[in-house]
C-alpha cells in the first residue's frame, strides 16, 4: 500500500481503497476512460454488468468481507439527470447480495467534481453526506464498503467515509471502478 502526500499529512476517514484501473486525467482514449464516459454520460446501462465484473480485480478487498456495499449518492437532479446512479450498479454486479442502496444521502447539492480543479473538490462536497434516517442501526458497528466509478482526489469517498464514521461504522473502506491521476 502507499500513500501519497496529502493522505500522510491528513489521513483520510476511509481505510484501505482499491482501483482496478488507473488513468491519466487528461487520458480520454484510454479504454476505460471511454466505456466509463459511455456508461455515464451516454446512458449505456448494459455496461453495468460488465464494467461492475471488472470491479473484481480492484485488488485485496474482498466485498464479501463486508456487512454493506454502499454507493456514493447521487442529488437527485443528477440521479434525474442520468435517470440511474451508477455506483449503484456497479454494487450490484458485485453480486454479494449485500448492497444497501440507502446507508447514505446527499445533504444538500454541489457541483460535479470533474468541473474542478484538485484544489477545490474537497470544499465542494464537504458535508455534503450523510446517513439516512432510520439507517443508523445498519451503520453502527458495521464493515462498510463504498463503492464508486472514479477515485480521483478522494475528496468525496472520504466525505462519504466521514458519514458513515460518524454514525458508528467501525470500517470503512472504498472500491473504485477507476483512478484518475491528476497532472
Amino acid at each position: 500500500d502507499i500513500l501519497c502526500g496529502d493522505c500522510l499529512s491528513e489521513p483520510p476517514a476511509f481505510g484501505r481503497a482499491r482501483a482496478a484501473f488507473v488513468y491519466a486525467h487528461n487520458d480520454e482514449g484510454s479504454p476505460i476512460a471511454r466505456a466509463l464516459a459511455r456508461f455515464k454520460y451516454g446512458r449505456i446501462v448494459s455496461l453495468a454488468g460488465p464494467l461492475g465484473s471488472l470491479l473484481r480485480y480492484a485488488g485485496p478487498l474482498d466485498a464479501f468481507a463486508y456487512d454493506w456495499l454502499t454507493p456514493v449518492p447521487l442529488s437527485l437532479e443528477r440521479l434525474r439527470w442520468r435517470g440511474f446512479n451508477q455506483s449503484l450498479l456497479l454494487a450490484h454486479a458485485l453480486n454479494t447480495g449485500t448492497v444497501a442502496p440507502a446507508l447514505l444521502e446527499r445533504s444538500r447539492p454541489t457541483r460535479a467534481q470533474a468541473e474542478l480543479r484538485k484544489k477545490d473538490r474537497r470544499g465542494n462536497v464537504r458535508g455534503a453526506f450523510r446517513v439516512r434516517a432510520g439507517a443508523e442501526s445498519l451503520v453502527r458497528g458495521a464493515r462498510i464498503l463504498l463503492v464508486d466509478d472514479v477515485l480521483t482526489t478522494g475528496s468525496t469517498a472520504n466525505e462519504c467515509a466521514l458519514a458513515l464514521r460518524r454514525a458508528g461504522a467501525r470500517v470503512v473502506d472504498v472500491l473504485a471502478l477507476a483512478r484518475v491521476t491528476l497532472l
